[in-house]
């Protein structure tokens, strides 16, 4: 099942998520509806506040680099340290259409999280991992990337935001 995806302007990307039951009934389907809407989105990463559900849980599956897949769920994450230097990549954001900037994230960042077979994970990612949980657990904690940058950026896509919140944006995906 593809979900619409919630775009800036809804309540619930501004909320800190609640832990998810690991022995939630529809927990695997809801994993798999996760995916689909992700790759209906063309989108590296989604977390379940983006669909609706005040949940943590993250979905993300992105090419890293040439033929090497970067595929994983992640139930109950929390970041644990960010270090390394800060680099400033431009990013995207599905519940932000049209919308390309450049954010500043550490390149180290060590997680902990449950997998979709319940077992306890925890390790140091690095790179373009670090930064794509980066942004995805931030979607749990109810910050957006708009967050991360100065008054004078986000004053200078100010309409587009605008448009955003007022569903004036038409992506090829299905928002709500």
């Amino acid at each position: 099942m593809i979900y619409p995806i919630y775009t800036y302007g809804e309540e619930i990307l501004r909320k800190k998520a609640e832990d998810v039951d690991l022995n939630y009934p529809t927990l695997p389907t809801l994993i798999s509806d996760m995916f689909e809407t992700m790759h209906n989105a063309e989108g590296a990463g989604l977390a379940a506040p983006q669909i609706g559900l005040n949940k943590r849980i993250i979905v993300i599956e992105e090419e890293i680099s040439d033929g090497v897949i970067f595929k994983i769920v992640l139930l109950n994450p929390k970041i644990l340290s960010i270090s390394g230097p800060i680099k400033v990549i431009t990013e995207g954001c599905l519940s932000f259409p049209d919308i390309q900037i450049q954010i500043p994230r550490h390149s180290i960042a060590e997680i902990e999280w449950y997998d979709e077979n319940k077992q306890y994970n925890r390790r140091f990612f690095i790179g373009i991992e670090a930064r794509i949980l980066q942004h995805e657990i931030d979607h749990l904690d109810g910050i957006v990337f708009t967050d991360k940058i100065t008054l004078d950026k986000r004053l200078s896509i100010f309409m587009k935001l605008e448009d955003i919140k007022n569903k004036k944006v038409t992506p090829f995906y299905q928002i709500k």
